[in-house]
């Protein structure tokens, strides 16, 4: 709760019902556990924890699809826009109008021709 700055958002989240941390091997029984490990690192709600997508990329769960020398890699994400103490409705306007001026990349399909 310390990282969080806006004192709206500590106060929602203070409002919420506690509940428990659910085991995610009960959860999704039978699953592989390094894909349990996987999705518990990144689900992890602190950032600062979060397991990194270049991390993720070289997990053991997804050692087999892992090529070094193809991985992509970016610069760490700015969250300090998350940051902004901004009453809810604008929030509501920013998260509006990026929803608007949303723009999908077109991958090129197999054949040459870009999908929809």
């Amino acid at each position: 709760m310390q990282k969080i700055t806006s004192e709206e958002a500590r106060h929602y989240i203070k409002s919420l019902p506690k509940t428990e941390k659910r085991n995610f091997s009960d959860v999704f029984r039978g699953a592989n556990p390094l894909a349990i490990d996987l999705l518990e690192k990144m689900l992890e709600l602190d950032a600062d924890k979060r397991i990194t997508a270049e991390q993720a990329l070289a997990h053991p769960y997804l050692e087999k699809y892992a090529d070094p020398s193809d991985e992509p890699t970016s610069s760490l994400y700015d969250q300090s826009f998350e940051d902004m103490d901004l009453p809810v409705e604008r929030w509501k306007e920013l998260v509006f109008k990026e929803v608007l001026n949303f723009v999908p990349q077109q991958h090129a399909h197999i054949g040459g021709e870009p999908q929809a």
